[in-house]
């Protein structure tokens, strides 16, 4: 399905591209019956949201700041694999509209951010995400706590949670 040789890993994750490709099947195992609009938030490769597009048959809206990682290399992959991708620019202010995702994921980001950059990433997804929404944060363990305190401030309530190789995959819902 996805050639790892394509892939470069991104630096900003620190995994390797084999570690990437574990996190998005797992990814596709959680969200199994997920319909509607998702995103992608600080895709980097665009391995997870290629992968995804084909494991979930859907298609996949995917933002970055495209400083790790070259934008025309990431439509050119998308390309190759025929995958359902919309890449867009911008991580802290996107370029959507309020409530306009069913659901937004994000893969070792949050890590990388001190406490106020989090809160200001947070209230972006939120302003993005539908009512009822969901967001899944996949990300190394020592941070759950810092995303956890951000997204019950704004009353998200956790709907599964699950740990797998050092990292934690937590499934919020949008009140």
């Amino acid at each position: 399905m996805i050639d790892p040789n394509d892939f470069a890993p991104i630096l900003r994750m620190g995994i390797t591209i084999d570690e990437e490709i574990f996190i998005a099947k797992k990814i596709a195992n959680l969200l199994k019956g997920e319909r509607g609009k998702i995103l992608d938030y600080a895709c980097g490769n665009c391995l997870i949201p290629i992968f995804l597009s084909l494991s979930l048959n859907n298609e996949i809206y995917a933002t970055d700041d495209w400083k790790q990682f070259d934008k025309k290399k990431a439509e050119e992959l998308i390309s190759k694999y025929r995958s359902n991708v919309r890449l867009f620019y911008g991580l802290e202010k996107t370029p959507f509209p309020d409530s306009y995702f069913d659901l937004i994921y994000s893969v070792l980001y949050f890590y990388n951010l001190k406490r106020d950059r989090v809160k200001n990433h947070v209230q972006e997804i939120n302003r993005i995400l539908k009512s009822k929404g969901k967001f899944l944060v996949v990300d190394i363990i020592s941070v759950r706590g810092k995303v956890k305190k951000e997204l019950e401030e704004i009353q998200y309530s956790l709907s599964n949670y699950e740990e797998a190789n050092g990292l934690f995959f937590s499934l919020w819902q949008k009140s």
